[in-house]
């Protein structure tokens, strides 16, 4: 999968209505030196001032200030368009690759491609392009300007720009490797950081307080000096316009005195001078922007590179009954291979490590990639299923289902397509031991923290019950976890599997049928 277009979903309009704001900016601009210059040569004449100059000039300002908050605004809604494709894009691919291959990312990782990258893209046709847009526009419009109020102006400050241009240029070549190298250094702090946070408790107990506390303390410091690094170079890119600035105001001031041009002439040629050195000073930024931006693209392809689960377009329901297993020469995670056959409605366990019985649990419920043909449910090759028919088909009953923060109405319903009314959901949670925590959390509308922590430990595994009794499957998984329950919670577990008519596949250690 590729990244999503910048110009995509609408946003190449929006780029073009940018230029348009840009572009009307330029020409009021130009409208404010036309203006300056002949107020001042009214100045001197006993005339009053041209009430139409007056007004030019106030109105270029209202001019000037609105196309440049509407194109911010426009800017801002292109960046967050990005943003979300890319969001959904990276959220989009890591669903469909293998659970194992998204386990072996750390967690902080995970979270950075969400929240530290997109500031990046954001930016970059959020600010970036659009100054890029503006630079292009309104430096030559300028220039034009100042070669209409006088000749001389344009050839005495051209020289100038294009040395400012080349010095922006070049010293932008080397703003990429300085944020590669800060956004590095930058995502192993977030990455130890978010590992480190939730343990921070259990390793001040274990004595790990003060190392982990100066392993930190020395990446934040490098971290800190590429920074340093970074922001010196583009604020010294961001200063060479002001740096000409005044040496600009020279020469135009000579030339214009040496030309016998009029005060008012020069007094335009200097304003729009000064218009000019905003879009120069942008385009210093445009450099920082890119190069944060190349940065972030680059991870996020890699990203999106990674390998997925297959996907075929024959997919295929699950057929009637109870189901069948069979494996054949399954590769496992520590090197061993499985055989594997399991008669409908019969009762199977596995003599798996825990490393093996979790890779085989995730691959019977479609989650890994597989041979063809190396997994086969009631005749039918794994890889042919419909996502919904396997979904609904096979069920695993586990101590750590998945629990996103919510009602708890969700949490009983998650991967139910045909969910009962709030009266028979309830009822079907009490039947299935969860009264105590419905009365504790105010019902189905109580609220779950991330992952139930605000669940006991049986209870998540009766909410793995009550999803699967509403889907009616075909195969049970029973995780080892289950022989950790209370006696409650187990029992009814055990009771409701053993009397459902689908094939049980227990890991090992689980108790058998009662």
């Amino acid at each position: 999968m590729a990244l999503p277009g910048l110009l995509s979903n609408g946003r190449g309009r929006g780029l073009l209505t940018v230029s348009g704001l840009t572009l009307a900016r330029g020409a009021a601009a130009g409208a404010a030196a036309f203006a300056t210059r002949g107020l001042f040569e009214a100045l001197h004449g006993a005339a009053p001032l041209p009430a139409v100059l007056l007004v030019t000039l106030a109105a270029s300002g209202l001019v000037i200030a609105a196309t440049r908050v509407s194109a911010r605004v426009m800017g801002e809604w292109l960046g967050q368009s990005y943003t979300r494709d890319i969001r959904l894009a990276l959220f989009e691919h890591t669903a469909g690759m293998a659970a194992s291959d998204v386990a072996r990312r750390r967690n902080g990782y995970m979270s950075l491609r969400f929240v530290g990258d997109m500031t990046a893209f954001r930016n970059w046709i959020g600010l970036g392009i659009p100054r890029l847009v503006a630079g292009a526009i309104l430096i030559p419009l300028t220039l034009a300007v100042l070669w209409s109020l006088a000749p001389v102006f344009a050839w005495l400050t051209l020289p100038l720009v294009t040395l400012a241009l080349v010095l922006i240029g070049l010293g932008g070549l080397r703003l990429r490797p300085l944020h590669r190298r800060l956004r590095a250094r930058r995502a192993r702090i977030a990455v130890d950081m978010a590992e480190r946070m939730p343990l921070a408790p259990e390793l001040d107990r274990l004595g790990r307080r003060r190392t982990e506390m100066g392993q930190l303390d020395h990446r934040i410091g490098r971290m800190i000096r590429a920074a340093v690094a970074r922001l010196r170079l583009a604020e010294a890119l961001k200063a060479v316009p002001d740096a000409i600035a005044g040496l600009a105001a020279m020469l135009i001031l000579i030339g214009g005195f040496r030309t016998g041009e009029s005060p008012g002439v020069i007094a335009g040629g200097l304003a729009a001078f000064g218009l000019l050195i905003s879009p120069m000073r942008d385009l210093a930024t445009v450099w920082n922007l890119h190069s944060a931006w190349r940065s972030a693209a680059i991870k996020a392809d890699a990203a999106l590179s990674r390998q997925q689960r297959e996907t075929y377009t024959d997919r295929c329901s699950f057929p009637g009954g109870a189901a069948t297993i069979a494996i054949s020469d399954l590769a496992l995670p520590s090197g061993k291979r499985l055989d594997l056959e399991l008669a409908a409605t019969s009762v199977g366990a596995t003599e798996l490590n825990d490393l093996d019985s979790s890779f085989l649990f995730s691959a019977l419920n479609g989650l890994e990639k597989i041979p063809e043909g190396a997994v086969t449910l009631s005749g039918v090759c794994l890889r042919r299923f419909s996502r919904g028919s396997l979904r609904r088909s096979v069920v695993t009953i586990s101590a750590k289902p998945p629990i996103l923060q919510g009602s708890f109405r969700r949490a009983l319903t998650f991967g139910v397509s045909r969910r009962l009314d709030d009266a028979g959901l309830e009822a079907l949670a009490r039947a299935s031991g969860l009264r105590d925590a419905l009365s504790r959390l105010g019902g189905l509308d109580g609220k779950l923290s991330e992952g139930g922590q605000n669940l006991l430990f049986s209870e998540r595994a009766l909410v793995s019950l009550v999803r699967a009794r509403q889907l009616k499957p075909r195969l049970i998984l029973v995780e080892s976890q289950i022989v950790t329950l209370d006696s409650g919670a187990r029992d009814q577990i055990m009771n409701w599997a053993n009397h459902c008519g689908a094939t049980l596949l227990f890991q090992r250690g689980v108790i058998g049928r009662t």
